[in-house]
């Protein structure tokens, strides 16, 4: 249908339904070889799956005045369009193309760029190209994309190399290599097409398309496809709209992009309860949702073309919001995963039943179009999606640490959990405010616990543990309506053992290993140091050494304390990599040390603002007034020892 975004597969755009058309006021083709191998990688990394996005093409119909034929002009996405009529027509491919399992041949110019003679003949010699012939090209752009294209297909081994330099695996048996990423390419991977209505204003949709300044992300597209799932349904279509807008911030608490009126009902009223007004999350379903919030008019627009509904999902905008004023802490924090990411966890809870059960969603948004369209097919799931995707943001921004996006904050060490209430002082106006969520020794407990996690497995993909914690709290809050910091520590305490004994380290040489230590056992090692002195639960005979300002930072590299090129001996040679000689710092501090020998890194550099391994090694040479063997082995055998020691759960 004009004007709904849809999936199209490469066979189906060259299908020879429609001439495209570059118009006057696009640029030429400037793809070089780096944007069209970053292309054939991606395609190549995901061989096997079912589908695989690419991007998106925006189309305007209108006609051919010479040929009085209809002619689709390329409003977006000509550079993507151009590459991939390339390659389907490159001489050397062509034959390759028609020996498929399913043949493939472009027997028409599909393509022509208005006004751009040497391009057309440059794509006129492609689409009459034989197989294995020779074309002579041009223009500079479309000559380099043909030979870059070559490059990358033109022999299953230097396509097998190219991969693996790249670290794709999995193609060190390069045989029919080019085959399987042109048939994938042909059949497997999908861009969104969007025919824009006949009668649109151009110049509104270039205004809102100068205004992103960007292509159609993944999110936007499944926001889209979730959209289009609604029909004519304009009132659930808008709650959906503006659910999602206000929960795709991550630096900002979900209480803060609903008016004060949609606050109230969502996530308590003061007028009936200040200490939890806007601090928590009323609705226990969907229904409840909807009878919550204030519907929009369900009488039609006036004066409003078929584009708006396309721009809905090209804009990510649009929101509901009318009043951010009363944010106190508005745009301070920063986020340990981003939107994309963040939807998958939703994902994932909305499709194992939340607290309970198992779901196959990979946390990895690469996948992230192509799960959403298994996993919500109507709309109803959809607006039950929605609500968890609500109820879940609330629980992320008011329980998970976050960090202060604020100045000189280099290490990434300044974490805070904050939730958000309702103050208001005098005349002020009412203001959404910061407090910890649990009582102060809790709170910096849970604070500690997740911040050890974070540090260790600080990618956006791929996020297990943050996977955890959201399907602890949505079944916590579920069943009692609140989370309770102390459970809350106890679950943070089950993760991190359950993970220690999978990492299989209390028999042989795993944490002897120098550099190959796992950063989680050292990061946990800190965190039980940390909890040892603060709980007062002294389990082993260390010197005393102040743990109450350490903070878990992104600390990358192992460091020995005696270096390895300091190690003359044969008996120091034999123990300067054992767990007892090593911590984690930062690749800029363990540089500054490396040439070092450990009296002078105490003396020079001392332990400020290292890891509290670093503390204890630094107190023990201080009071012996050496580091060696023996050293070594003690402080191993008692770090080991607290490792190893279970927290309370």
């Amino acid at each position: 249908m004009t004007g709904q975004p849809r999936f199209v597969t490469v066979r189906e755009l060259f299908d020879g339904t429609r001439q495209f058309r570059v118009p006057i006021y696009q640029r030429a083709y400037t793809w070089e070889k780096r944007d069209i191998e970053i292309l054939i990688r991606d395609v190549a990394s995901v061989l096997g799956r079912p589908s695989y996005y690419i991007g998106s093409l925006v189309l305007h119909e209108g006609r051919d005045v010479e040929s009085d034929r209809s002619v689709f002009e390329v409003v977006d996405g000509q550079q993507r369009l151009t590459t991939l009529f390339i390659t389907m027509t490159h001489p050397a491919l062509r034959g390759r193309l028609s020996g498929l399992l399913k043949p493939f041949e472009i027997t028409d110019q599909l393509l022509s760029f208005e006004e751009r003679k040497r391009s057309n003949l440059d794509l006129g010699a492609l689409a009459r190209a034989t197989p294995g012939g020779s074309v002579q090209l041009q223009e500079d752009g479309i000559r380099a994309g043909a030979d870059a294209v070559m490059n990358l297909l033109g022999n299953e081994q230097r396509l097998a190399r190219v991969l693996l330099d790249q670290g794709i695996p999995g193609h060190t048996q390069s045989e029919f290599l080019v085959d399987r990423v042109l048939s994938f390419l042909l059949d497997n991977v999908r861009i969104v097409l969007t025919e824009l209505p006949r009668h649109t204003d151009l110049n509104h949709y270039f205004e809102v398309m100068n205004t992103r300044g960007e292509q159609l992300e993944k999110h936007e597209i499944v926001k889209a496809r979730l959209l289009g799932l609604f029909g004519d349904d304009i009132k659930h279509r808008a709650l959906f709209a503006s659910i999602w807008d206000a929960c795709s911030d991550v630096t900002r608490h979900v209480q803060a992009r609903f008016n004060t009126a949609d606050r109230s009902r969502l996530f308590g009223d003061p007028a009936r309860n200040k200490d939890t007004g806007w601090s928590t999350f009323l609705p226990s379903n969907i229904e409840e949702l909807v009878a919550a919030v204030q519907q929009p008019s369900n009488e039609p627009r006036q004066n409003v073309v078929d584009l708006d509904s396309v721009l809905e999902a090209l804009d990510d905008s649009t929101s509901a919001v009318d009043s951010l004023f009363d944010d106190d802490d508005a745009s301070r924090y920063g986020a340990i995963i981003d939107f994309p990411n963040f939807l998958l966890h939703v994902l994932r809870l909305h499709t194992s039943g939340g607290a309970g059960g198992t779901s196959g969603i990979a946390l990895d948004d690469k996948r992230l179009v192509v799960q959403f369209e298994r996993s919500v097919t109507t709309a109803q799931g959809a607006l039950d999606f929605a609500f968890r995707l609500l109820r879940t943001k609330f629980l992320f921004d008011n329980f998970i640490i976050k960090p202060l996006d604020e100045p000189g904050d280099n290490d990434g060490s300044n974490w805070v959990i904050h939730s958000r209430h309702y103050t208001q002082s005098g005349t002020r106006n009412a203001t959404l405010s910061s407090r910890n969520p649990f009582e102060q020794n809790e709170n910096q407990q849970v604070l500690m616990a997740q911040a050890m996690f974070q540090v260790t497995h600080q990618g956006r993909i791929y996020k297990e543990f943050l996977y955890k914690l959201l399907k602890y709290l949505d079944g916590a809050w579920t069943r009692f309506q609140k989370i309770d910091g102390g459970a809350f520590i106890q679950q943070i305490h089950r993760m991190a053992e359950q993970d220690l004994d999978a990492l299989d380290l209390r028999t042989g040489d795993g944490l002897d290993s120098g550099t190959g230590v796992p950063h989680f056992a050292l990061n946990l090692l800190d965190y039980k140091l940390w909890f040892m002195q603060q709980s007062r639960q002294v389990a082993v005979d260390l010197p005393s050494v102040a743990t109450s300002g350490f903070r878990f930072a992104y600390r990358t590299s192992i460091e020995h304390f005696l270096p390895t090129n300091f190690a003359e001996s044969d008996e120091q040679r034999s123990v300067v990599n054992d767990f007892g000689n090593l911590c984690l710092m930062t690749r800029t501090e363990n540089s500054r040390r490396s040439d070092h020998t450990p009296d002078w890194k105490v003396e020079k550099y001392g332990e400020v603002d290292q890891s509290l391994k670093l503390h204890y090694m630094c107190a023990l040479q201080r009071i012996e007034k050496a580091w060696g063997p023996e050293q070594i082995t003690r402080q191993g055998g008692l770090m080991r020892k607290v490792l190893f020691t279970p927290l309370p759960t």
